[in-house]
Order: structure tokens, then sequence, then C-alpha cells
């Protein structure tokens, strides 16, 4: 499908994006109405205050040619002045209560597309999606959010209040003229209405292209060092010059679609200056109108010149606002995997170490099976080695183990209780992975180990640091605990990693320990050390274990093979083992 086409989409959907982004918009301004109202008010006492001033202009001259005293001429001066001062620090404070309120409307928003992607989806299907293009969905669009709110959205609703009170005005003081600009203002509208449906459906394709862009960028990046050496580099950047030629096509259709008001606007002000000042001059050589009338009815029409042009680029951006909050609505709208129907309540799980149980366990990624009636058993506090070459299915167990995925047929069982069953956050606190790839945040040492816990006591972290040795090269640090480490701070060894990485599952007393392909890239004195570790770790808990090799999974009590998806090999218990 071209671009032009799938800017064509059915009408009823576009009316459907509309209604879904005022809806989220609603919704997301509920948590601040305070704020919106008190923008709004003050917004309200600037609008009158600018309308005002032609009135008191139009008094000034019309006392001043009557021959009023000048005390009197002084006292409207002074009034004036008064209105303008009251106007400009009325816009001043509506511009910050409108900057408040519309960037916690965007933060709040941007929560909950986070959430969305990185807690409440499945981690398989978030996986399908390349980071970049995750971060901008959530991250880009929320950017848009924030700034058109704060610089056209409140804005817009200024403008639009000066337009209607300055006809208003001119309806009481030149009936006929009013009466023009209305009919105006409302065929100007109906095509507006017409031109920003096509603008809003051109933006989404272009939020579209931006954020396949930018996923394509950090694969690009994040392959780095494989498209290098084959020679495939131009081909990357070939490929993101067309995706950023399609996108500025894109974006070009949707912004001349967006400021097409711009015109009108220009056209309304003219024929509003002509009507406005005609009908005056026509009132005033009939005798019905004072000159101050006929001043203030030209500083209205001058009046309405700045709004109608800011007006045009406002509704532009909220165009961009309005395809964006339609994507995220139906982002947030989409269904996920109905698993709390049949939830346990919290601490369902009895304490201490847990025992798993695969029951004729069957999974496949649409219609291709990747796991076929598996089923083991590991008792509270034993351990269980897994082994298999790459595509066996040995992911798809820990998946499954996880909660990440769940069986078409059979069930996982984790202390005696279906995974899906058992409530997310519990599982999370008595299950904990352990793995080479575990990531390392540019934080301090002590955020790293407890992953951002304030809960977790000093003593506990200086009790497993001692248990894993580890204790003196951290004292030996700038800063201790305290120290900055990962991709700004101190660089760390794959060693001192590993340590990180095996703190991190003893810091919390957990049930179920799962060591995933811990070995896969070390050499052979990395990996006695890490084995050294690994025999700390899992002390107390039960433990499975997930390798390429069968060597690498030292002291576990018992080892199952995986093969294309199935259970082919099975080392009994030995009688005596132990950890």
């Amino acid at each position: 499908m071209s671009d032009e086409a799938a800017a064509r989409r059915p009408l009823d959907r576009v009316t459907r994006s509309g209604s879904t982004a005022t809806r989220l918009l609603r919704q997301e301004v509920r948590p601040v109405r305070f704020v919106v109202a008190a923008a709004l008010t003050v917004l309200l006492v600037s609008v009158l205050a600018t309308l005002a001033g032609p009135l008191l202009v139009q008094r000034f001259v019309d006392r001043a040619t009557a021959g009023a005293a000048p005390s009197a001429l002084v006292a409207i001066a002074l009034t004036y002045l008064a209105v303008a001062l009251v106007g400009g620090a009325t816009r001043v404070g509506a511009g910050y209560l409108a900057a408040r309120s519309a960037w916690q409307i965007a933060d709040s928003l941007r929560v909950r597309l986070l959430r969305r992607a990185a807690v409440e989806r499945p981690v398989l299907e978030v996986e399908r999606q390349p980071v970049g293009e995750v971060l901008e969905r959530v991250e880009g669009n929320c950017d848009i959010v924030g700034k058109s709110l704060t610089e056209s959205g409140f804005q817009l609703i200024g403008n639009l209040a000066v337009v209607v009170g300055t006809l208003t005005v001119m309806a009481f003081a030149v009936p006929a003229a009013g009466a023009g600009i209305a009919v105006l203002i409302l065929a100007g509208s109906l095509i507006l209405t017409r031109l920003a449906r096509r603008a809003v459906r051109r933006w989404e394709l272009a939020r579209d292209q931006q954020a396949d862009l930018f996923g394509f960028v950090g694969d690009s990046l994040a392959a780095r060092e494989d498209l290098l050496p084959l020679g495939r580099s131009r081909w990357a950047t070939a490929t993101i010059q067309n995706k950023l030629t399609r996108l500025l096509r894109t974006e070009g259709r949707a912004y001349i679609g967006g400021r097409a008001f711009w015109p009108l606007t220009q056209l309304f002000s003219a024929i509003a200056f002509g009507l406005g000042f005609g009908f005056g001059l026509l009132s005033l050589s009939q005798g019905s109108m004072s000159v101050g009338t006929l001043m203030t009815i030209y500083l209205y029409v001058n009046l309405l010149q700045t709004p109608m042009e800011d007006m045009s680029s406002q509704w532009g951006d909220l165009q961009k606002t309005m395809a964006v909050l339609g994507t995220a609505a139906r982002t947030l709208d989409e269904p996920l995997a109905d698993g709390g129907a049949d939830r346990l309540p919290p601490d369902a799980l009895p304490d201490g170490p847990l025992d798993v149980a695969f029951d004729h366990v069957t999974f496949g990624y649409g219609d291709v099976p990747v796991v076929r009636d598996v089923s083991f058993t590991v008792e509270a506090g034993r351990s269980l080695g897994i082994v298999g070459q790459t595509g066996a299915g040995k992911s798809t167990l820990l998946n499954l183990l996880c909660g990440l995925a769940s069986p078409d047929e059979g069930h996982v069982r984790i202390g005696g209780v279906d995974v899906d069953r058992i409530d997310p956050a519990e599982l999370t606190t008595r299950l904990t992975v352990l793995s080479q790839r575990a990531h390392i945040f540019a934080d301090s040492v002590r955020d790293n180990l407890t992953l951002f816990d304030d809960s977790v006591a000093e003593d506990r972290i200086w009790h497993v640091l001692e248990q894993l040795d580890a204790d003196g090269w951290i004292r030996m640090l700038p800063d201790g605990l305290d120290t900055v480490i990962g991709a700004s701070g101190r660089a760390l060894s794959e060693g001192e990693m590993q340590v990180i990485a095996c703190a991190r599952a003893l810091i919390r007393p957990v049930g179920l320990l799962v060591v995933d392909e811990g070995v896969s890239k070390l050499d052979p004195a990395a990996e006695r050390t890490w084995s050294t570790l690994l025999g700390t770790v899992m002390q107390e808990r039960t433990v499975i274990m997930v390798e390429h090799r069968q060597t690498a999974l030292t002291g576990v009590d018992r080892v199952i093979e995986m093969a294309d998806g199935r259970i082919t090999y099975v080392d009994r218990p030995r009688e005596g083992a132990t950890r």
C-alpha cells in the first residue's frame, strides 16, 4: 500500500480515531482538572483584559471629542494601563499553569504507555518490536503531546475566546458586519474540519513511519559489529536514507494539509476588515455612530488578525496531537491476555523452596509447536539441569516457567499452583532469573544490586557480598556501594559483572532460582569462578539450570536433555547427590 493510499483510510476509522483521542485526553485531564480549570480561569481574565482595551479607547475618544475634563481622561488612561498590566500578568500566569498541566498530562500518558509496553504486554510480544520503535511510540509521542498542549492547546482556546468576544462586540456595534463575519467563520469552520481529517490521517501515518525509522536505527546500531565486517554498513545507511525520504514526503503533505488554514485566515481578515470598516463608515456618515465607535471597530477587526493567524499554526499542531492521541488510545485499548479471572490471592505459594512440575506441556508460536508433551518435576530444595542445542526448546520452557507464555496444553505448576493463577507481583518475589546477560545500569553499585529497591537493608547487602567473597573489592571502590558503575561510571570486568548478577539473586530469599546459560560465553577460568559462585547461590532454594552442554551443569541433582521440543534423555538422580 502506498503512503497516499494509507492516508486515505475510511472516514469512519478517522472518526473513531478522533473519538478515542478525545476520550483519552479527557481521561488524562481528569487528575489535573483543577490545574486546568485554574489555567482556563486565568486565561479568561487575560482575554477579558484584551477585549476591554478597545472599549476603553472608544470611551477615551468619545469623552475627548465631547470636551471632557483632563482629569476624566487621565482616569480612563490609568484604567487602560491597569487593564493592560492585568492582561500581561494573567498571560504569564496562564502560560505557567498551561505548561504545568500539559506536561503532567504528557507524563501521565508516558507512564501508562511505558507500563503497557514494559509490564502489561507479554514479553514475547514486546520482543518482536525493536527497542527504538517502542521508545519513539512512548517518548516521542508524549513529547509531542506535552509541547503541543503547552504551546498550542491553551493558546488556541484563548484565541477562540478573543474571536468570539470580538464578534459579540461587533454584533452589537455593527449588526450587519457582525452577521457577515459570523457567516464567514461558519463556512471556514466547515472547510477546516474536512482539511483537519485528512491532515490527522497523514500525521498518523507519519508517526508510524517515524517509529519504524527509529526502530531500524536502533537495530542498526546494535548490529554494527556484524554489519561492518560483512560490508553491509552502506546497506543500513541507504535503508535509513530511504525511510527518511519517505517520512519527509509524508510529513510534508501532513504539514501542508495542517497549514491550509493559513490562507483562509488571510482572506478572512481582509473580508472582515472590509465589512467592519465599510459598515462603520456608512454608519458614521449617517450619524448613527461616533468616531470612537468607528475606531473601536477598527481596533477589533485588527485584533482579529493576530489570533486568526496564530490559530492556523496551532490548529496544525493540534492535528498532530490528535493523531498521536489516537495512536496511543488504540495501544492502550488493545486487549491483553486475560490471566486474572482465576488468579489466586497473594501469598498463595508456600514458604521456603518451591517445587516445580511440568505436566504434559505443549506450546507453539502460532501453528509451529516448540515444546511437545513435556513432563518433569523438581522437588522443593532440589536442582535440575536442562541441556540441548539451539532451538531444542530450552528457552521456551523458561518462558513458560516464568509466566511469560501460557501452555497450549498441559499445566506448569510452581509450589503446586498453576503459574497462570499466581499473582504476578508474588511470582516476581518468589522466582528470580540469574543470567550472564544481566544488565548493568549506569548507577550506583547499591542500586544495581537491589534494582532500586530502597527497602533492602545495607546489612543484607554486605552479608550477601561476604557470602560471595566480594565485599573486599567493593569496599575499596572510591564511594563503596555508592560508586557509580556502568556506561557513565566505573567499568566492570567480566568477573565483577558475575558478582553483581549473583548478588542480585541472593539479595531476596526467593524460593526458585533459574540460571539461564550462565557459562555459554565464558572462558575456562571464568567458568570455574562462575561455578564457585553458583555453589553459594544454589543453597536453600530450588534451582533449574539451562546450558548448552552437560559438563557445565556441576552439582545439580538431575539432568534432562531436550531435542526438537521433547525430552530425549533423563539422567536419574544419583544416590547421595548433594549440592
